[in-house]
C-alpha cells in the first residue's frame, strides 16, 4: 500500500511540475513585444538628447562607432563649465525622408535651431527590434582606426591646453 501511495504521489508531483512549467512557458511566450519606433520619432528623440547634452542617453541608443563620435563631441562640449549652458540647443525637425535598406536606414532631414536652418543626414541601424543611431560612414571609418583616434584625442588635448592658458 505504501509503495502504491508513493508511486501515485510521485506521479502527481511530476504532473504538477509539468503543468507549472507549461504555464510559465505560456506566460513568457505571450509577452507583448514593443513595436519598433518610427524612424522619424527616433530621430526627434535622439536630437532632443543631443540638444540637452545627454550624451549618456544618446550613447545607450547608438552603435559602437557613434558612441566614439559622441565621446569626442562630449569632450568638445564639456571643455569648461562656461560652455555647458551655451551649448544647449533647441532643434526642431522640419522634415524627415527615410530610405530603408534592410537593417539600415538613411534619413535626410531638414532641421532648424536658434541659429539656422540646415540639412543633415542620419544613419540608423535596426538591432533587436529597435533603432540605433550610427555614425556617418566616413566618420565610422575614422573611429575604427586606432591611429586616427589617437590623433583626434591629441588634437582635443592640445585645444584644451590652449583654452586653459
Amino acid at each position: 500500500m505504501k509503495q502504491t501511495l508513493k508511486k501515485y504521489g510521485a506521479v502527481f508531483l511530476m504532473v504538477c511540475i509539468l503543468f507549472n512549467c507549461e504555464k510559465y512557458k505560456n506566460e513568457t511566450g505571450n509577452q507583448i513585444v514593443k513595436p519598433l519606433m518610427a524612424q522619424e520619432d527616433f530621430i526627434r528623440q535622439y536630437q532632443k538628447w543631443l540638444d540637452v547634452n545627454d550624451f549618456e542617453k544618446a550613447a545607450e541608443n547608438a552603435t559602437r562607432e557613434e558612441k566614439l563620435r559622441l565621446e569626442n563631441l562630449k569632450k568638445f562640449v564639456f571643455k569648461t563649465q562656461e560652455t555647458l549652458d551655451s551649448s544647449l540647443l533647441q532643434t526642431t525637425v522640419l522634415d524627415v525622408n527615410c530610405l530603408p535598406k534592410d537593417e539600415h536606414t538613411i534619413c535626410a532631414c531638414r532641421m532648424k535651431d536658434q541659429f539656422e536652418v540646415y540639412d543633415i543626414t542620419f544613419y540608423l541601424k535596426k538591432l533587436n527590434n529597435r533603432w540605433l543611431m550610427d555614425a556617418p560612414p566616413e566618420e565610422a571609418q575614422i573611429y575604427q582606426d586606432e591611429e586616427l583616434q589617437k590623433i583626434i584625442d591629441s588634437i582635443f588635448q592640445t585645444m584644451e591646453n590652449k583654452f586653459q592658458q
